[in-house]
């Protein structure tokens, strides 16, 4: 793909912090045009960019966190690895946008046109490689012929987008809902599926070898001239057994084993922070006081499990069954819990041990920002829960 030239002009220092002072204030009440102005690495988080005229900006590595920028026209512009995290670009024009490793997640496409490139080069394709884009909400947007390779979309609402051409290689749209939308002669080599929802999707003509369907919900979908034979579709997601995991991960589990039937005198607690633990086998471990902060168990079997006291923070849990586990005192802030099974599932109080003999304090279940979208919460009483 030929590059498109961006050439962009840096305004004045005390010009960029009157105008982000004054956005912040709200004493601007017309945006100046900013096309083709360089305002890398600048922190423009929370903004107000309503309809913002930025084509062609250089916004490479930019802090773009929750900014507004519905209605905005991004076309061209370099937005190379931005933070664009939990950002409205609802209804924007990204046309030949760069966007490689940029950060998306949790942010707001709904409408969005990242169709072709700007209207200069018009053969050049928004450009997302590398970029992650989990949990993002795009339903309806236009991405004909977008390039995702190496993406992240795990768990974005992608229902009824147009992805028809769209370079889809190596991208992890797992737990995707991609319900109706068109992946019409999009690549698809090595993308990965799993527990995606692509019911009356339409993949006619999409080609790529080695791409995963794995428990994924195909009904209505069309395959008419795709590579499907080529393709791994399978009802049931593997999980991962006992005696499949890493030594690493065993000899962590069987010293916090220890730890727990030896009060503390031997072994070690688990310590285990962005560990991945997607489609494991935990079903009925004690796992009580584990720290797996920041760590992935999309789909983990987690049934009966003990997570008293653990700390499962930033944890995602996506799909994951923890029926009737054990999750007092749990710490689960800022936790991905959509479509999880808590049925029935302890949550509440209990007593930190003092180790000094005296009576403790309480750790209640905490789900502070956690996401529980369609979770199955069935007999969890969450007014135990402290979630504000």
């Amino acid at each position: 793909m030929v590059e498109p030239t961006r050439q962009t002009q840096r305004i004045d220092d005390e010009e960029i912090r009157k105008l982000i002072s004054g956005l912040r204030i709200g004493s601007i009440r017309q945006l100046p045009d900013l096309a083709g102005i360089n305002l890398s690495g600048l922190d423009l988080e929370a903004l107000p960019l309503k309809k913002a005229r930025l084509c062609n900006a250089d916004l490479r590595r930019t802090r773009l966190v929750r900014a507004n920028l519905m209605d905005a026209d991004l076309s061209g512009a370099d937005l190379t690895e931005a933070d664009l995290t939990g950002a409205d670009l609802s209804k924007s024009q990204l046309h030949g946008t760069l966007l490689r490793k940029a950060n998306l997640n949790r942010c707001i496409l709904t409408g969005a046109d990242l169709r072709g490139g700007a209207a200069s080069q018009s053969v050049n394709a928004t450009d997302l490689t590398g970029a992650t884009l989990e949990y993002a909400e795009a339903s309806k947007a236009v991405m004909s012929g977008v390039d995702l390779t190496g993406a992240s979309l795990v768990g974005a609402d992608l229902s009824g987008v147009q992805l028809s051409g769209a370079n889809l290689t190596g991208a992890n749209l797992s737990h995707t809902d991609l319900r109706g939308a068109d992946l019409g002669e999009a690549r698809l080599g090595e993308a990965v599926f799993v527990g995606s929802d692509l019911r009356g999707a339409k993949l006619v003509n999409a080609k790529g070898r080695g791409t995963t369907f794995v428990g994924a919900k195909l009904e209505g979908a069309e395959f008419g001239g795709s590579d499907r034979d080529a393709w791994r579709i399978d009802e049931k997601i593997p999980m991962v057994g006992p005696g499949r995991f890493p030594n690493s991960i065993l000899a962590a589990l069987d010293q916090h084993q220890a730890w727990l039937a030896s009060n503390g005198a031997s072994g070690a607690r688990a310590v285990m922070h962005g560990a991945d633990l997607s489609y494991y086998d935990l079903t009925s471990r004690d796992l009580t006081g584990i720290d797996l902060s920041g760590s992935r168990l999309l789909g983990a079997r987690l049934r009966g499990t003990k997570f008293k006291l653990a700390t499962l923070s930033r944890c995602n849990l996506t799909a994951a069954d923890l029926a009737g586990a054990d999750l007092m005192g749990t710490i689960l802030a800022g936790a991905v819990l959509r479509r999880a099974s808590l049925a029935h599932a302890r949550v509440g109080s209990i007593h930190i041990p003092d180790p000094r003999g005296g009576s403790g304090r309480e750790q209640a279940t905490v789900l502070i920002g956690a996401d529980i979208r369609d979770a199955d919460l069935r007999g969890v009483n969450l007014t135990k829960c402290v979630t504000e």
